[in-house]
């Protein structure tokens, strides 16, 4: 036996200082390739010395200076990993390896660049690396185990994109001539990336890792201390068993090492001392490898080698039959030529075999003895679909009851090709084939016994199915002159109405009128400059040119000194300002003591702001508070809102304009009855909170109306703050008007959603407050001097019948016009002149319901076709059960086919159904009593 110092390693990888490493062809192809900068890749079965290699391919670069980077993959993650876990731990042993924690912090790296994909940090992190960490020395990294990307939980294309993209970036930064990659593993490079446009492979280089040769095994020689010609001759005698096999030769010279007697042992004597065995050399291996390997290997499998080959072949449901049947034809020395098949790589990749000249073979002796026909047999035989019927036929003295047929026989035949099975399975799927075919005669006597009587019914079934037809069109053509009568029209008229005023009065379709509302207020002419007023616009450069914001006293004071000098009829102040801003206080209150026709803004609402005490005292204010539908939009305008305590009424801050502006008319309001006001030539009425529908529920508090807007800002005259400080104003713009002051700034936000905001094409853009009150005031003076009419709607009842009206329409459209392109066609005549006089009703002071109409003038325009549509068909249905019953009267057999055509056809609603059973009672016709095989059920469709 040999010492312990001298004992052979088996299994695992070798250390770089071990006396047993045979060097083989792959050392140095390796080595050279990766020195230069190739891209390499080492894939073959496992324990073939890949990591044995990788260990000394790194010791080796190492001592030429190369940096090298060891990344073995089952150590970073498997299945339950993330793609960060993954990436993180490759970036991690790079920095180990690279010795680079001193230099770099890569927990901070780490997050820096967290909003980067993974494999764009690990790219990233290797051009630092190559241009600021490691700026003029080679490195290589070698990845090991490289097939457990496989098991994965996600893709890791990433990966290899990544090698790829270090390759194609040399012909960019040289730097990256200074890196390259080896990776070692148990896979097909087609199997280990998704998308072939990423891989690398194709600009690698494969490293080729053969089995042993006698001449590479010096090492293996010397480590058995015997002559070197008896060495020779066991390692040759090894090798005929292993075929090259590192782990089993290692294995083999082990146990030889263990039972070579010791007298045969060298230890100072000369390498050409002659010594000999008692037993033949071939006869000794033999029986080692029998003893100690092939008899009962699955209990001697240590490290476990045969298992690992026999999980990989038998662990893939899908493919082991196949790998089975290939290598059970190898076996028998049969020719398989490699065609590279996902099967023939996966026999590859398992150790078994070997790809000699293009011909797949047996590895060596060691498998074919343990991998044997009957291993392969006794696996097949648990992998027969039909393993069940064969016992089953066996026992039961081969009864032909327990033969296979159809698809099972199908099945069994198709799993049968390629195989060589035993001369049982052959009988059994014999005997299943003469039965099958015997079964098959006799169908194709039965088929033609059904046949024959199948022709002879042709006949009647091609007639009853021409009877059907015509009976079918000609009850269409019949029933298509048939019109309704004009009760159908109320009726569909009177439900659709009932159920749009549900939807009216539940406040569903105010949302709908307020757009309709918007929409028609921005498509009515522009009347063009209102001439009673002018905006002074405070914008963001006017901001600037005042210096600050709020505007200070002193900015205010000259404005109104500016604007008194022309003669306005009246200025309204819309500026909260209930505190002093300096500087120049004291000269704004000034000017405001002199300035009794100025108006002031406050609001009277929570939270309350008034306005300065020179106003109040003088009653020189009005609210400025709007009022805003549900989808925030101005359509009202509030007029008054008497205090909580119901002593004082707050006017509005443009009630207060106008009124001043009319009493220098001579006109003054009067109040009538209702709580109507008299104001000139309008007659101004109240809102109310359920506006015919419009409006359902609306907040009421305050003397409020309708706006009728004049229009945008563009609809009024417009001078800048910084025009007027300046004095470039034309005071033919001032005099005589009302000026209006107030911001426009959307940094100063007293902006308001109106009726030209909401646009269905184009942007939206709210109106400052200073135009919502120049519209309030424009529509209560253009009404009071111009008589431009105020919006008003008409009463419950006439809004009902209007609704209703169309409602007719919609159904009268339907039922005179029985084209759907008419129907169509004149639902949308009838839409544009709906659309035409609300714009024009709108225009005159009126606004008429809208979006009722529209809904129920297309609901009755739907609803009646669809109503009517299935009276019409059962009274066609009616009629064709009139039609085939004359043909039963002349044609029994035809007659009774039809009819069960037509009860198959309509059997799926039982109203049809019970219709055609009752017309076939009051006739007396008793389907059946003339018995045959197609009055039924069972009759075919036509």
């Amino acid at each position: 036996m040999l010492p312990a110092s001298h004992r052979y390693p088996v299994g695992g990888s070798l250390s770089v200082d071990s006396p047993y490493y045979v060097e083989r062809p792959a050392d140095a192809l390796l080595y050279e390739a990766l020195t230069v900068g190739d891209f390499c890749y080492v894939l073959n079965s496992r324990q073939m010395g890949k990591s044995s290699l990788l260990v000394r391919t790194k010791y080796r670069l190492e001592q030429q200076g190369t940096q090298c980077v060891a990344l073995d993959l089952t150590g970073i993650g498997g299945i339950a990993s993330t793609p960060e876990q993954w990436y993180k731990g490759i970036f991690v042993q790079i920095c180990l390896d690279l010795n680079l924690l001193g230099k770099v912090n890569f927990k901070l790296w780490w997050k820096d660049h967290a909003d980067l994909p993974l494999a764009q940090r690990i790219t990233l992190f290797i051009r630092d690396i190559l241009r600021v960490y490691i700026p003029d020395r080679s490195i290589v990294i070698l990845v090991d185990e490289i097939d457990t990307v496989l098991s994965l939980s996600f893709s890791s294309d990433d990966f290899f994109a990544l090698i790829r993209f270090c390759y194609n970036q040399r012909s960019i930064d040289p730097n990256y001539h200074r890196i390259a990659f080896a990776l070692f593993g148990v896979a097909n490079p087609a199997n280990l990336i998704q998308d072939p446009q990423r891989t690398p492979f194709n600009i690698g280089q494969a490293i080729p890792l053969q089995g042993f040769t006698i001449h590479q095994t010096e090492p293996l020689m010397r480590g058995l201390k015997l002559p070197y010609a008896l060495a020779f001759d066991i390692l040759k005698e090894i090798l005929s068993w292993t075929g090259g096999q590192p782990l089993l030769t290692q294995k083999l010279c082990k146990i030889v090492g263990e039972r070579l007697p010791q007298n045969l042992l060298l230890e100072d004597s000369a390498p050409t001392q002659k010594v000999s065995l008692t037993q033949p050399i071939a006869d000794f291996i033999e029986g080692l490898i029998y003893a100690d390997i092939i008899g009962n290997w699955e209990s001697k499998d240590t490290p476990e080698h045969l298992l690992t080959i026999s999980k990989r072949i038998l662990s893939n449901a899908q493919m082991t039959g196949r790998l089975l049947g290939i290598y059970q034809r190898i076996l028998a020395n049969d020719v398989i030529k490699l065609d590279y098949s996902p099967e023939h790589i996966e026999l590859l990749l398992s150790g078994l075999v070997i790809n000699q000249d293009e011909v797949l073979q047996s590895k060596n002796r060691i498998y074919r003895a343990v991998f044997n026909v009957q291993w392969v047999n006794d696996h097949l035989e648990q992998l027969r679909p039909y393993a069940q019927q064969l016992n089953v036929w066996c026992v039961s003295q081969q009864q032909s009851d327990h033969l296979l047929t159809g698809f099972a026989l199908k099945e069994a035949l198709a799993w049968a090709q390629d195989k060589q099975l035993s001369d049982l399975d052959y009988r059994f799927l014999g005997a299943s084939q003469a039965l099958d075919n015997q079964s098959t005669a006799q169908e194709l006597a039965t088929e033609r016994q059904e046949r024959a009587f199948a022709e002879r019914m042709v006949s009647s079934l091609q007639t009853a199915t021409q009877v059907f037809a015509e009976a079918r069109q000609t009850a269409r053509k019949q029933v298509r002159h048939v019109k309704l009568g004009r009760r159908w029209i109320g009726g569909i008229a009177a439900g659709v109405t009932g159920g749009v005023l549900v939807l009216r009065l539940t406040g569903i379709l105010q949302g709908l009128e307020w757009l309709a509302f918007d929409q028609i207020v921005q498509r009515l002419p522009s009347p063009g400059l209102d001439s009673r007023i002018t905006i002074i616009t405070v914008d963001e450069p006017d901001i600037q040119v005042a210096g600050s914001y709020p505007l200070s006293g002193q900015v205010l004071a000259d404005c109104l000194q500016m604007l008194n000098r022309y003669q306005p009829r009246g200025i309204g102040l819309d500026i909260y300002r209930d505190v002093p801003v300096e500087p120049g206080h004291g000269a704004l209150v000034q000017e405001l003591s002199r300035s009794p026709h100025l108006i002031g803004v406050e609001q009277v609402i929570e939270p309350t702001i008034a306005v300065l005490p020179v106003l109040a005292k003088q009653g020189q204010m009005g609210f400025g508070d709007q009022v805003v539908d549900g989808d925030g939009t101005i359509r009202r305008a509030t007029l008054s809102i008497k205090s909580t305590d119901g002593t004082s009424l707050h006017l509005s801050f443009a009630l207060q304009l106008a009124l001043n502006y009319l009493a220098t008319e001579g006109i003054t309001p009067e109040d009538l009855a209702h709580g109507w006001t008299q104001l000139g030539q309008a007659t101004i009425k109240p809102f109310e909170p359920n506006t015919s529908g419009f409006y359902v529920g609306a907040e009421d508090g305050g003397y409020q109306m309708l706006l009728n807007y004049h229009g945008p800002i563009t609809g009024f005259q417009q001078v800048s703050l910084a025009d007027v400080l300046a004095g470039q104003v034309d005071p033919e713009v001032i005099r005589d008007r009302i000026v209006l002051i107030g911001f426009t700034a959307e940094s100063v936000n007293d902006l308001f959603p109106s009726p030209y905001s909401n646009r269905i094409i184009g942007s939206s853009r709210p109106m400052p407050g200073i135009v919502v009150h120049a519209n309030v005031i424009s529509q209560l003076l253009s009404a009071t001097l111009d008589g431009r009419p105020l919006l008003q709607v008409w009463p419950q009842s006439g809004e009902w019948l209007w609704i209703a009206v169309w409602a007719g329409i919609g159904a009268t459209i339907t039922w005179k016009i029985r084209s759907m392109v008419g129907q169509i066609f004149g639902v949308a005549i009838a839409t544009g002149s709906l659309l035409g006089l609300a714009i024009v009703a709108f225009a005159h002071g009126w606004w008429i319901p809208l979006v009722p109409p529209l809904f129920t003038l297309v609901g009755a325009a739907i609803i009646l076709p669809v109503a009517t549509a299935k009276h019409m068909e059962m009274l066609q249905l009616r009629q064709t059960v009139t039609i085939l019953m004359d043909t039963v009267r002349d044609n029994p057999l035809v007659g009774e086919i039809a009819i069960a055509y037509l009860k198959q056809v309509e059997g799926q609603e039982p109203a049809r159904l019970a219709l055609i059973e009752q017309c076939l009672d009051q006739a007396n016709v008793k389907l059946g009593q003339q018995a045959h095989p197609l009055a039924g059920d069972n009759c075919p469709s036509p």
